[in-house]
């Protein structure tokens, strides 16, 4: 049963997803996921903000009637249509045919377009409020974190931010809803895979919301996915300003790819250099068995990126393309980036990588350490170029 009391107020009923292997059937779930939904009490009126997966519909309208009993909600806000969070909606309002649901213009067509649902809909504009009796919910439209329709909700006597998508992070929840009654390691983990996958590409609407909320007291950000942030409300806050600007942490990802062991080779030996030039901060990954999720969340992360590819069919190696094309669609930039390359009779993939780089607002560093078939001691001093000119690009 996941009803837990967040305020006097304001009660937590979202549900566990510990079953689904893939977020969007793109990436992973090794720690489950969260659809969190939030039901607020006033004098007058009730207020459910934002829904459920269909799939845990069930367990979502249980947690609903079980705090309800015999009456019904009036209404249910969302900042957030995408299916993760309103698939529930036509079985609550097939329990609940008088609910009033609250979006804005945007999420009326979607309403609309989604589940063919017309009637009922109280349609806000940015700045707009609803009072619930002693309870004053205030909608503010933050367009596009991450689609058009997103907008958040601000509880005003409560100081509690209904925030959507943003400041969520992949994890179900183990018990404990709020942060302070759990180690939150694992959420702020999470909170790089799931920006790096679903949020970074609109980093500079996440800039907007976060321009929008600043001036408003905020003691509980509840998100969508992840724990309610109280105590560390300024924490989960940073992390998403930081990744919002591409601010990375001193560090360096390897990512490449290797088809006979070759371009492992010589990755290898430039993480050796690396740690031996005092980097401690250093994450090694083939392409070819790394879920791309937890390579883009630490390339969120860290400052220093190098990506080798072996050349294939005078192309990019397809794992290591997949991998740059994911970096570049999300608006790559303040990294320091690297580049090597091999191939056994015709090299072309380091090149059309660096084209693909130029003129993006990144540091590419030289040499390109180029590996002719097995020859590691051909590029070892250029090896040791890269390593030497990421150290200090690092340190500067």
């Amino acid at each position: 049963m996941n009803i837990n009391r967040i305020t006097p107020k304001v009660t937590y009923c979202g549900v566990n997803d510990r079953t689904k292997p893939l977020f969007e059937n793109l990436w992973e779930l090794p720690n489950g996921v969260t659809y969190n939904s939030y039901f607020v009490q006033g004098d007058k009126y009730s207020a459910i903000i934002d829904a459920s997966d269909s799939g845990h519909a069930t367990g979502f309208i249980k947690h609903i009637s079980d705090l309800l009993g015999d009456t019904a909600p009036d209404y249910l806000v969302i900042n957030h249509i995408e299916p993760d969070h309103s698939g529930a909606i036509p079985m609550l309002k097939s329990k609940y045919p008088d609910i009033k649901i609250v979006g804005n213009a945007k999420t009326t067509d979607m309403l609309r377009g989604f589940y063919g649902i017309e009637d009922n809909i109280i349609q806000i504009t940015d700045g707009e409020t609803i009072d619930l009796g002693n309870c004053h919910l205030k909608f503010l439209l933050t367009p596009m974190v991450h689609w058009p329709e997103t907008m958040v909700t601000y509880f005003e006597e409560d100081k509690v931010l209904f925030s959507g998508d943003a400041f969520g992070c992949f994890g179900a929840l183990n018990g404990a809803v709020i942060d302070e009654q759990m180690d939150t390691t694992l959420y702020f983990q999470e909170a790089y895979r799931y920006y790096a996958c679903i949020v970074a590409k609109y980093g500079q609407f996440v800039q907007k919301m976060f321009e929008k909320v600043s001036s408003l007291p905020i003691d509980y950000i509840c998100s969508t996915h992840g724990p309610v942030w109280h105590t560390q409300r300024q924490d989960i806050g940073n992390l998403y300003g930081k990744m919002a600007k591409w601010d990375g942490e001193k560090g360096v990802v390897i990512a490449y790819g290797s088809m006979y062991g070759n371009t492992t080779e010589m990755a290898e030996a430039l993480a050796s250099k690396l740690a031996d030039g005092g980097v401690k901060n250093i994450r090694l990954y083939d392409v070819s068995y790394t879920p791309q999720s937890r390579i883009l969340a630490d390339i969120m992360r860290f400052k220093g990126l190098v990506l080798t590819s072996p050349t294939y069919n005078a192309e990019i190696f397809p794992p290591v393309e997949s991998l740059l094309t994911a970096i570049l669609e999300r608006g790559v930039k303040n990294r320091i980036i690297g580049l090597g390359g091999s191939f056994s009779w015709g090299s072309q993939a380091a090149r059309k990588m660096a084209a693909k780089l130029a003129e993006k607002p990144v540091t590419l560093l030289s040499p390109t350490p180029q590996l002719k078939q097995a020859n590691q001691a051909m590029v070892e001093a250029e090896v040791s170029q890269l390593a030497s000119d990421m150290i200090s690009a690092l340190e500067n």
